[in-house]
């Protein structure tokens, strides 16, 4: 089997979210050069052949599209998770490079602007990624990538749970949906614990929406099953509320350093069986 792995390229991000696990203990990001050995080492692994490219907000890294460019020359397929909201700024993310990705993964909580605030799902001056905006930014995607595949994320929380985005899946032609139940994360300061939606809460929003898209995939445990690499290159173990580093890709082989993973393969293999 070959993979697909999360690069958290950077953790810096216009957004706020409340419910974030992507906070790592290094707010410096790679350089260009450290992530290209990376992607060298992930390639001459033969057990990687997707890469995401997740943050943070992801067009926030300096070198963004030079490593979009990097890593699908050495032919991974690629696919990108983004709040959305900066995407349709040509500076940071530059509108050709929609024809790298396979997928255009994006976060979208809620419709509803007072429900993403109260989510920090916005930026400093509380503008949020409106339904309009979201309309334009697929559109725009599918302008330059006919083929592009649309992905939503939704983190259920207690603030979301009893929402109603069905018209989201109606009108934009949603690939595939992925429903989260809020993982509990605690990091220093940082605790989403008030946020955490009850099981009920999160079956019936799945339930809600179980016709939204040809694709969904209701999630109420990623532990283990999401190989995550936070932005020192370091593969991350998410077993507990803390995270626990396993290995740097920037000093060892990858192949060493996932060996050393206690991965659930199972989880991870049925979230694409469709």
């Amino acid at each position: 089997m070959t993979y697909k792995i999360n690069l958290h390229i950077t953790q810096k991000c216009n957004y706020a979210c409340k419910y974030c696990f992507a906070h790592f203990d290094n707010h410096d990001d790679l350089t260009l050069d450290q992530w290209k050995h990376i992607i060298d080492n992930l390639k001459a692994s033969g057990l990687v052949d997707a890469i995401n490219f997740a943050g943070g907000e992801p067009v926030l890294y300096r070198d963004f599209p030079a490593l979009v460019n990097y890593a699908y020359d050495q032919g991974f397929k690629l696919s990108i998770i983004t709040n959305g909201s900066l995407m349709l700024n040509p500076k940071l993310m530059p509108p050709e490079l929609f024809a790298k990705f396979d997928t255009l993964g994006i976060s979208v909580d809620s419709i509803n602007p007072k429900t993403l605030v109260a989510l920090g799902a916005c930026n400093k001056s509380h503008e949020v990624l409106t339904y309009d905006k979201l309309s334009q930014l697929i559109s725009l995607a599918r302008s330059i990538n006919p083929s592009i595949r649309v992905k939503l994320n939704t983190v259920i929380t207690n603030l979301n749970a009893d929402e109603d985005l069905t018209i989201v899946g109606q009108e934009l032609d949603i690939a595939r949906w992925k429903m989260l139940r809020m993982k509990l994360f605690v990091h220093e300061e940082f605790n989403n614990a008030p946020l955490l939606a009850s099981q009920s809460e999160f079956d019936g929003f799945v339930s809600r929406h179980s016709a939204v898209s040809r694709d969904v995939v209701p999630e109420n445990d990623l532990t283990r099953s999401y190989i995550m690499v936070d932005n020192q290159g370091r593969l991350l173990d998410d077993e507990t509320e803390e995270y626990k580093v396993v290995g740097s890709l920037l000093t060892e082989d990858f192949t060493d350093v996932f060996d050393r993973y206690a991965f659930d393969e199972a989880t991870y293999a049925s979230r694409y069986a469709s």
